[in-house]
């Protein structure tokens, strides 16, 4: 059953293609912008990766920080070009935080915004922002960079409180020319396909973590455009509200534009790179001399914590994907937060969260353990029974079929417990792919880490004596096939080769439930109910 979930998980179905469909009429001046790499004539839009280093060599950039985060700007076209975020360190006790946005780095990440023209003539990108003033209010700190090129005033205003892991952003443009000029704001996300997990396995809960674009728009409230769906089809849809993300392993990136705006929602593919964007495009619109024109958004750059997401968009928590089993995620990640309020730890909000589905399903749990009980009781009857009629199958069936009437026992029931913790075991692993919080989230003595496996594996080795302990309380099948009775016998060692690669909060919870299990099978085992 695992083995064939993971399997589902990682199939990919092809997914219609709604651009014939799209009405763009509002938009139907923005046909130029096809490519969104093309939207501007700038050189650094070209996105080879031999112009790009070249470029990232002569960027002159300039910082802000804050106690959570740290974000560089290319003063060249107020390009987002690299944030760190510090809270999230990429080893344990290291002094480097997780790097998101990274132009230069591999995955050529980075996040632009601004207006392009029609007219391709103008050329920008010959002089660089400079900072035109900064102040507070509200609680937040604002700060001006202008330019003026080609007769025209650009302005992009940053805005950002110490405690959020997003900024907004306003985008401004006069016209100081004598001419009437047609242009279209956007904001864009540029990310190549590289993955820089280095532990892709199976038996690691990041490797099938979602890497790639994420929308939400009228049409849909959560849709993830994979990497290799652009590269078969661009996306492109029409929303008045929504926001556009870019997806890995625990973090995200994304563009919320002011909502009830008509914009383009869309990703393609780079032409000369395996770099792809997603982003919003506005109306194409007249920019008469002497006038003004802005675009507001904010741009989300951090941990996909639910509480920090909701700050940005009401809807953004939908980033954090539980899966089919979202129903089942949503509350048990809810309780290990509860329960990690009241502890301050992490591993003993799994034991809690264990112990508190154990007793929810304990009901349950009680009707097939005390049917395992009357089963274990009438073997030998059943052993009898089958000698009696060895060589008569019907026969057999029909024996047993009595014998479990007269003592009123359910054999299927056995199959109940372990039925019923499949979902929360499921759900609990894509929890603990989508909990920032369990990254190097020590527990006790020798686990340092979570959501990594056990490095002394002792957490697998005592499951499998708790699975070992479990089979031996249960009752052995009369006439089972041997070759199945030996495959039932080594099954705790199976799992605990396969747990040893398993995350330990992950081993810690199948753990407890086994133990538990355990316990509740002794409660009402056989000699419980003889009494």
């Amino acid at each position: 059953m695992i083995f064939s979930y993971f399997l589902i998980i990682r199939w990919d179905p092809p997914k219609e293609d709604l651009a014939e469909s799209i009405i763009v009429e509002p938009f139907a001046d923005s046909e130029y912008l096809q490519s969104i790499e093309n939207e501007s004539p700038n050189a650094d839009f070209t996105n080879d990766l031999a112009l790009n280093t070249n470029l990232c060599e002569n960027i002159i950039k300039t910082s802000i920080k804050t106690p959570l985060w740290s974000l560089e700007l290319d003063l060249n076209n107020a390009e987002l070009v690299k944030a760190e975020l510090k809270e999230f360190p990429t080893e344990i006790d290291s002094n480097s935080g997780k790097v998101l946005f990274n132009k230069c780095g591999s995955e050529n990440y980075s996040h632009k915004s601004g207006f392009a023209f029609v007219d391709k003539s103008l050329k920008f990108g010959f002089e660089n922002f400079v900072k035109a003033g900064s102040y507070i209010a509200d609680e937040k700190k604002f700060i001006i960079y202008e330019k003026t090129e080609n007769n025209f005033l650009l302005r992009k205003t940053l805005s950002y409180s110490e405690n959020d892991y997003f900024i907004d952003i306003e985008d401004s443009i006069s016209n100081q020319s004598s001419e009437t000029k047609n242009l279209a704001p956007y904001s864009k996300i540029d990310r190549a396909n590289i993955d820089l997990l280095e532990n892709s396995s199976i038996f690691n809960p990041a490797s099938f973590a979602y890497l790639g674009p994420a929308f939400q728009t009228s049409a849909d409230n959560y849709e993830k455009i994979s990497f290799g769906d652009i590269k078969e089809n661009n996306f492109r849809q029409v929303s008045d509200k929504g926001w556009v993300s870019m997806i890995e392993h625990y973090f995200i990136t994304a563009i919320i534009p002011v909502q009830g705006e008509n914009l383009i929602y869309q990703a393609k593919q780079a032409s000369t790179l395996n770099t792809f964007s997603a982003g919003v495009v506005g109306a194409t619109e007249p920019l008469l001399p002497g006038e003004s024109r802005a675009f507001k958004q904010k741009i989300y750059f951090g941990p996909k914590i639910k509480q920090e997401l909701l700050k940005t968009h009401p809807d953004l928590d939908l980033a954090i994907d539980y899966g089919w089993l979202w129903w089942i995620g949503q509350p048990m990640y809810a309780a290990m937060k509860g329960f990690h309020a009241l502890t301050g730890n992490w591993g003993w909000s799994i034991v809690l969260v264990t112990i508190l589905i154990k007793l929810l399903l304990w009901p349950l749990s009680m009707v097939s353990y005390r049917n395992m009980g009357k089963m274990r009781a009438v073997q030998p009857q059943m052993q009898e029974i089958q000698q009696r009629f060895a060589d008569d199958r019907q026969a057999l069936s029909k024996a047993m079929m009595d014998l479990y009437k007269k003592e009123k026992v359910n054999p299927a029931l056995g199959c109940l417990p372990m039925l019923m913790q499949m979902p929360f075991f499921l759900a609990f692993y894509w929890v603990l792919i989508e909990t920032v919080e369990l990254k190097y989230a020590p527990f006790m003595f020798w686990i340092t880490d979570l959501s990594s496996r056990d490095p002394l594996f002792i957490l697998p080795v005592l499951n499998m004596a708790a699975m070992w302990g479990m089979q031996q309380l249960q009752p052995q099948p009369v006439g089972a096939d041997p070759i199945q009775a030996n495959v039932f016998k080594y099954m705790p060692l199976i799992f605990g080769v396969m747990f040893a690669l398993f995350p330990a909060g992950l081993v810690l919870y199948w753990f407890l439930n086994s133990l538990i299990s355990a316990i509740q099978m002794v409660l009402h085992g056989p000699k419980r109910e003889r009494a």
